[in-house]
C-alpha cells in the first residue's frame, strides 16, 4: 500500500475542497465553546507550524500538555506539519504525582520543549519550569505561539518518519513510548475508513481523552482524515453527566461514536435510575466498543435502555487494537448485530474453546470480528511460536503497515515484541500479550497473558471472575472489581477486590460481606471451577486504572501484598494480612 500524502496534506486538501465545513467543534453540552472550519484549521496549522520551525523545533520532540479542546488538535497538527514529533502527555494522578509522571515521561521521550495551554500553565507552569530546567527542556505557552504565527507550507515527510510518540497506558507495566510513523497513521486511518464504512459525511462525537490512542487516532484524526466533522467534549464532563454523550450524538446527528465498556455502562446506569431523556439516536451507525474486553451484558443493557429513542443494536461495532498497532486491527463488519457465543469453561482453562452444552453455565464472549482488510491477525502458542487452529486459546499476533516502528530507545524490547516469528520462520509479527481464540467469524478476546490466574496447571482469565462478580452484584458490565492471584506465606490466594460506592460504606456490615463472598465462591465454582479464597471490599475509586479505564491488576496485587488498600471489609484468610481492615470506620448494618 503506497501512501504518497501525509495526514496534514489530506486535511489541507479538505480545506481547499470544503473550506466552510466545520472541522472541529468543542461542546460541553450548551452549544459550541470553540469551533473551526477546515479553512480556519488549515490557516492555524500553517501559522503554528511556522512558529515551531522558527523556534528550532522542526524534527524535535515536542510534549503536548493540554486540557480537552481544539487547541490540542491545532498543536498536534502543527507538530506534524513542522516535521516535529508530537508527544501527547496525560495529566493524571494527584498533583505531585502528576508532575513527577510528566517529567519522567518527557525525559524518556527526550523532548526539547513542552507546549502548554493556558489552563495547564496556570496549574503546573512554575513547578514544571523548575523541574524541567535542569533537564535542558523549555516550556512554551500555546498562546505565545499563537501570537507569533509564521505561515508556511508543511514540511515534506516520508512514510517512515516518526510522527507521534504514543505512550502506552501501562496496564501491566510502566508506559512505553510507541513510535508511530506518518505511514502508520495513514495506513490505520485507511483501514478504519474501509472497515467502518466511513465517508466525508461520517461525523463523529468523542469524549475519550485526546492523549489516549482511541481519542487521538480514532475520535480526532479519523474524521479529519475523512473530511468529516469532529465534535469533542471533555471526559470529565461526560463522566459527571453521562447523558451529555448521547445528547451530543443526537444534536449533531453523529454517524460514529464510541469508547470502552464503562462509557456505555454509565449511560445505562443513568437510564435505569432516572429514565431515558428525549433523544434521537437514529443517526448513530457505528457505536464502536474497544480498549478492554467487550462484555455481552454491556451491549444488552445499553440496547435495551435506548432502543426506544432510535438506537439500533446493529450499530454496535466491537473491535480490538492497542497502541502498538496505532489504534485498531480487528473489527466486526459494519452494521451487524453483536455475535455472542458461550464457551465451556473447563475447556478454556486447558487451552481450547468448546461450545458449552445447552444446559451448561458457560462463559459468554463477544466476537470482535476478523482482521480488517489490509492487516493480518493470527493465534499463536506464546511458548512455542506455533500457529494454532481455530478454537485454540493463544496469543494474538498482528502484521500490517499500521504496526508501529517499535519502542523508543528500547531495542531489546522492540525485538521481543515487534519481531516475533512463527516456527515456520514467517514474520515479523507484533506480539500483543493478549489471549484469544478464533472462529470462522473472527476473534474472541480472553484476557492479558500477564494477568492470568494459574492454578493446578489450568489458566483462568481474571475478567471471567470479574464478570461473575458483576452478575451477582448487579453492576452490569462495569469494571468495578479486580481479580488477582497473590502468594502470601507460601499460600496461593485468588482474590476479588471489589469497589462499593462511598454512600454505601456505612451501610454494609461484615455479615453482609461474608454473605456476598459465599455467593461469589459458589458462582465461581459453578461457572469457572475456580475457588476464590478472598473477597476484599474497598471504597469507590480505589482500584487503579489506566488513562483508558483498564484495571491495573498488577498494581492491585502490589497494594494487597503491601497492605495499602483502604479496606472496608475482608471475607477470607487475607483478613489477618490486611491489617487496615481492622481500622475501618464502624459500620451500621441495616
Amino acid at each position: 500500500m503506497n501512501y504518497s500524502k501525509s495526514i496534514i496534506q489530506i486535511i489541507f486538501d479538505h480545506a481547499e475542497l470544503t473550506p466552510n465545513r466545520p472541522a472541529l467543534v468543542f461542546d460541553l453540552g450548551h452549544g459550541p465553546v470553540d469551533q473551526l472550519t477546515y479553512a480556519e484549521l488549515a490557516e492555524q496549522v500553517r501559522g503554528l507550524s511556522g512558529a515551531l520551525v522558527k523556534r528550532g523545533l522542526a524534527g524535535r520532540h515536542v510534549g503536548l500538555l493540554f486540557t480537552p479542546g481544539t487547541e490540542f488538535v491545532q498543536a498536534l497538527l502543527a507538530c506534524l506539519a513542522a516535521g516535529s514529533v508530537a508527544v501527547p502527555v496525560a495529566p493524571i494522578g494527584r498533583r505531585q504525582v502528576r508532575i513527577r509522571n510528566i517529567v519522567e515521561l518527557l525525559a524518556k521521550a527526550e523532548t526539547a520543549c513542552l507546549l502548554l495551554d493556558d489552563s495547564m500553565t496556570g496549574l503546573f507552569g512554575a513547578e514544571l519550569l523548575e523541574a524541567l530546567g535542569p533537564l535542558g527542556m523549555r516550556c512554551m505557552e500555546f498562546a505565545e505561539l499563537q501570537r507569533h504565527l509564521q505561515p508556511v507550507e508543511p514540511m515534506a515527510v516520508a512514510a517512515a518518519d516518526l510522527a507521534v510518540l504514543q505512550f502506552t497506558s501501562g496496564t501491566v507495566n510502566t508506559p512505553k513510548g510507541v513510535m508511530i510513523t506518518h505511514g502508520n497513521i495513514l495506513a490505520d486511518e485507511t483501514i478504519i475508513r474501509r472497515a467502518f464504512g466511513h465517508d466525508c459525511n461520517s461525523h463523529f462525537v468523542g469524549w475519550v481523552p485526546h492523549y489516549h490512542d482511541q481519542g487521538l487516532f480514532g475520535n480526532i484524526l479519523q474524521p479529519l482524515f475523512l473530511g468529516a466533522t469532529c465534535v469533542l467534549t471533555a471526559p470529565t464532563a461526560f463522566v459527571n453527566r453521562p447523558m451529555l454523550w448521547l445528547e451530543l450524538i443526537s444534536r449533531y446527528r453523529a454517524h460514529t461514536s464510541g469508547g470502552p465498556n464503562f462509557g456505555y455502562d454509565l449511560c445505562a446506569n443513568y437510564a435505569e435510575r432516572r429514565g431515558t431523556p428525549e433523544l434521537d439516536l437514529s443517526s448513530w451507525r457505528v457505536a464502536f466498543n474497544g480498549a478492554e474486553r467487550v462484555r455481552p451484558q454491556t451491549l444488552r443493557r445499553f440496547a435495551d435502555c435506548f432502543r426506544d429513542v432510535g438506537f439500533d443494536e446493529r450499530a454496535f461495532l466491537p473491535c480490538y487494537g492497542l497502541a502498538e498497532c496505532t489504534l485498531v486491527t480487528i473489527a466486526m463488519p459494519n452494521w451487524t448485530a453483536p455475535l455472542i457465543t458461550q464457551r465451556d469453561v473447563a475447556a478454556l482453562t486447558l487451552g481450547s474453546s468448546v461450545d458449552a452444552a445447552p444446559d451448561d453455565h458457560g462463559l459468554e464472549f463477544v466476537c470482535c470480528g476478523p482482521a480488517m482488510e489490509g492487516s493480518e491477525a493470527i493465534i499463536v502458542d506464546p511458548e512455542t511460536g506455533e500457529r494454532l487452529a481455530d478454537g485454540k486459546v493463544g496469543e494474538i499476533w498482528l502484521k500490517g503497515p499500521h504496526i508501529a516502528a517499535g519502542y523508543y530507545k528500547d531495542a531489546e524490547l522492540t525485538e521481543q515484541t515487534f519481531a516475533a516469528r512463527l516456527t515456520s520462520g514467517e514474520g515479523p509479527y507484533l506480539r500483543t500479550g493478549d489471549l484469544a481464540f478464533a472462529g470462522p467469524e473472527g476473534f474472541y478476546i480472553v484476557g492479558r497473558i500477564k494477568d492470568l490466574i494459574i492454578l493446578r496447571g489450568r489458566n483462568y482469565a481474571p475478567s471471567d471472575v470479574e464478570q461473575v462478580w458483576a452478575e451477582i452484584s448487579h453492576t452490569g458490565g462495569e469494571t468495578r472489581a479486580a481479580a488477582i492471584q497473590v502468594e502470601i506465606d507460601e499460600s496461593q490466594h485468588v482474590v476479588l477486590v471489589a469497589e462499593i460506592a462511598r454512600t454505601e460504606v456505612r451501610h454494609i456490615g461484615d455479615e453482609d460481606v461474608q454473605e456476598m463472598a459465599a455467593r461469589l465462591r459458589a458462582a465461581a465454582i459453578e461457572k469457572l471451577d475456580l475457588g476464590v479464597t478472598d473477597l476484599v471490599i474497598v471504597t469507590e475509586g480505589t482500584i487503579p486504572r489506566t488513562t483508558s479505564g483498564k484495571v491495573q491488576r498488577g498494581k492491585v496485587a502490589e497494594m494487597v501484598l503491601r497492605d495499602r488498600l483502604p479496606v472496608v471489609s475482608v471475607a477470607g484468610p487475607l483478613s489477618t494480612h490486611l491489617k487496615r481492615a481492622q481500622k475501618r470506620p464502624a459500620t451500621v448494618t441495616p
